[in-house]
């Protein structure tokens, strides 16, 4: 097995099947799996997932890195790619992430670049109070990182503990190893704005867990 999606969900129902039919119809098309772990959803995602996932599991509610977690210890690819389930991956995504790890054989991991998207259903009124940054960005998300599985090995897993910010807290953990990060200015994720994006109704729940983030660093010093 060449490569191992995993799909954490919560309450996507709207958002899923999108989600998954860009990973179908990427450009490139090696062998790979798709990983779909539920996190006690209210919704129907569940029953989505089982319908679009070849491997979708249930679990008690317990937050996304507990969910990255379970879809990690199943997956059976030589590299790992996570994706966020209200979000869209562009065509060549994978081709270009995979061309770069390719050419550089001693990479780790290749980050891609992201871009926003307004979700289409939102009323006009909802559309106008989100900000849309005008241009693509990088950062630690789910949908621009190919990650050779090895790695976990020495970064360890998603910490449990934190309800966000756990895809930043492993990067820090896995530049510690002395891992060959490398960047490519390519748009690899189409990430969705809606009404229930975690940053929007977690705002200062996030914060404390990047300052918990900060003092574990510090105290690792």
């Amino acid at each position: 097995m060449e490569l191992s999606i995993i799909i954490p969900v919560y309450n996507a129902e709207n958002y899923l099947e999108e989600c998954v039919a860009s990973i179908l119809n990427q450009t490139w098309q090696g062998e790979k799996e798709i990983i779909i772990v539920d996190d006690d959803s209210t919704d129907n995602s569940f029953a989505i997932a089982q319908r679009l996932g070849d491997f979708a599991i249930s679990m008690e509610h317990g937050g996304a890195a507990k969910a990255r977690n379970a879809g990690l210890k199943m997956a059976r690819g030589a590299y790992i790619f996570f994706m966020d389930a209200d979000d869209v991956l562009s065509p060549d995504a994978l081709q270009n992430l995979f061309s770069a790890i390719i050419e550089n054989f001693d990479c780790d991991v290749v980050y891609g670049r992201a871009i926003d998207f307004i979700s289409p259903e939102l009323s006009h009124e909802q559309k106008i109070g989100l900000k849309v940054r005008e241009f693509s960005y990088g950062g630690v998300l789910p949908g621009c990182a190919l990650i050779q599985k090895t790695v976990f090995e020495r970064s360890g897993s998603f910490d449990e503990s934190l309800s966000s910010g756990e895809t930043v807290a492993w990067m820090m953990n896995l530049k510690d190893t002395g891992a060959i990060v490398r960047e490519i200015n390519h748009v690899t994720l189409r990430r969705r704005l809606h009404m229930t994006n975690t940053g929007r109704l977690k705002r200062e729940e996030e914060l404390k867990n990047y300052a918990t983030i900060l003092r574990k660093r510090m105290l690792k010093q």
